[in-house]
């Protein structure tokens, strides 16, 4: 409790004790009359013996209370204060220490095709969409593996049969209109101290099995200290796993946070969760500037994409920071932010991976914009050198990827989302200039319009509808891979 008001509460009980004391001594009860031969209460000739007594209702005579003296006062301040300190731990220890919350994420979805993202680019030269690749990388992919994203995580609805590569295909639904329960999220947090806030959040996946074995899986996002130096809490320093400081996107990377349902192409780049070190304060009146800086492992991107490192390949470490300037009124957002370090999965730290990007955020009473714009590169293999399987870094050249997205609530139960994005990228594994070629490139030249409806009948539960339109340009063949997906989420 704050030094005054504090005292304030003592200053009541005391004046609450002796007051109503010290008003029955100066107000006798009414109607009571002064004993015979007695003068009146108040009678200047009451200077005797009898002064200092007064009439009980039996006739008998009391003496007046006195006023507490200075170290009855002191006593009782002593008393109240040991009484309200007992309060206060009562208080302390009736406050949980560790607070569980999470939700459910269930739903449906449709796809065109059999879910899968991606063709392949065949045949001879000549009859190639992209021939200047070919005799340079043994296989030639045209599209976006995860465009056919059906949940908040961003999980496809089917990575297709593609040579050359065993990957994880969770869904893996072959085009087949399905129910699914995304993941089951459980998140606990617990004070350490006064400053201090440790937070764990689990997801779990209930997937399909194979050859009498369970498909379920788990994954630990969030394994973070958060330490708030300050009194006014305005900066706070995170170690573990933590979220990302690239761009606005990963704010809302949850089920229960994003108004929508499925994440945008931009978002396998930024919306990762690394380990290590991040720093993030607010300065200004208002908050007017925004400060993120982190170093970590590996960089921003998200697990189930070709590029991230958990545990760290090599010794160097990605440095990534994030600056924003908002408007007084708090209803704009402008910021831009970046990353530099080593390349995922590889041993050495030549070659360098970045990002840099810029977003924005507008918000007025029911409505929201945001959009982002991001710029990327990474060198891939050397020519003729020799990897390990477990670490063969990827080379990137990222184009541009960028969304914008506008949410509306038009009732306080109902809301609208229209988004249109694009992604503009090359991914490739191995060199094309060693003996042999390279191994694969994925070339993606992709757009994509989405349309979604937000209902919320309660705080605690969202139903949830999206319609994604894919579209293919710059040579590459159309892809029928538009999805349909609807979400319940129940939170607790």
């Amino acid at each position: 409790m704050r030094p005054l008001a504090r005292a304030g509460a003592l200053a009541c009980c005391l004046v609450s004790t002796w007051v109503p004391r010290a008003a029955t001594a100066a107000n006798p009860t009414p109607g009571r009359a002064a004993a015979p031969g007695l003068p009146e209460r108040g009678d200047p000739a009451a200077v005797d013996e009898g002064a200092d007594e007064e009439e009980d209702e039996d006739g008998s005579l009391d003496e007046i209370e006195p006023a507490p003296s200075v170290v009855d006062l002191a006593d009782r301040m002593a008393d109240l204060e040991r009484r309200l300190a007992d309060s206060e731990a009562a208080a302390v220890q009736k406050r949980p220490l560790v607070t569980v919350s999470g939700y459910i994420d269930g739903g449906f979805f449709v796809t065109q095709g059999n879910g899968n993202g991606v063709v392949q680019d065949l045949g001879p030269p000549e009859n190639r969409r992209f021939p200047q690749y070919a005799g340079k990388y043994a296989w030639v992919f045209l599209g976006d593996l995860l465009s056919t994203a059906v949940n908040s995580r961003g999980e496809p609805a089917d990575l297709g049969n593609l040579p050359g590569v065993n990957r994880q295909d969770t869904i893996r639904s072959g085009g087949t209109p399905s129910f699914i329960v995304n993941e089951v999220n459980l998140t606990t947090q617990a004070p350490v101290g006064s400053q201090a806030l440790a937070t764990a959040s689990i997801n779990y996946l209930p997937r399909s099995g194979t050859e009498f074995s369970l498909g379920d899986t788990f994954d630990v996002d969030i394994a973070q200290l958060e330490w708030m130096p300050s009194v006014s809490r305005r900066w706070s320093v995170f170690v573990g796993k933590m979220d990302s400081v690239l761009g606005i996107e990963y704010r809302e990377r949850k089920a229960r946070d994003r108004f929508g349902i499925t994440p945008s192409l931009t978002a396998r780049y930024t919306v990762g969760n690394p380990i290590g070190l991040k720093v993030r304060g607010k300065l200004g009146q208002d908050d007017w500037l925004v400060i993120a800086l982190a170093l970590t492992n590996g960089s921003m991107t998200t697990e189930t994409f070709h590029f991230y490192d958990e545990i760290d390949s090599n010794a160097g470490k990605t440095a990534s920071g994030r600056l924003a300037v908002r408007a007084p009124s708090g209803l704009v957002e402008v910021g831009v932010s970046g990353s530099y370090g080593p390349q995922d999965h590889a041993r050495d730290s030549r070659g360098a991976m970045w990002f840099a990007g810029a977003d924005l955020q507008v918000h007025h009473l029911g409505f929201d914009l945001k959009g982002q714009y991001l710029l990327g590169r990474a060198p891939g293999e050397e020519a003729n050198a020799v990897y390990s399987p477990d670490h063969r870094p990827y080379g990137l050249r990222l184009n541009a990827a960028a969304y914008l997205e506008a949410n509306l609530m038009i009732l306080p139960y109902l809301g609208l989302l229209a988004r249109g994005e694009l992604r503009d990228a090359l991914v490739w594994l191995g060199n094309p200039s060693s003996v042999g070629g390279a191994d694969r490139l994925y070339v993606t030249k992709v757009w994509r319009a989405t349309a979604g409806l937000r209902i919320v009948p309660s705080e605690h539960v969202a139903l949830k509808a999206e319609y994604l339109r894919n579209g293919e340009y710059g040579g590459l063949p159309n892809i029928r891979n538009d999805v349909f997906v609807s979400s319940l989420v129940l939170s607790y």
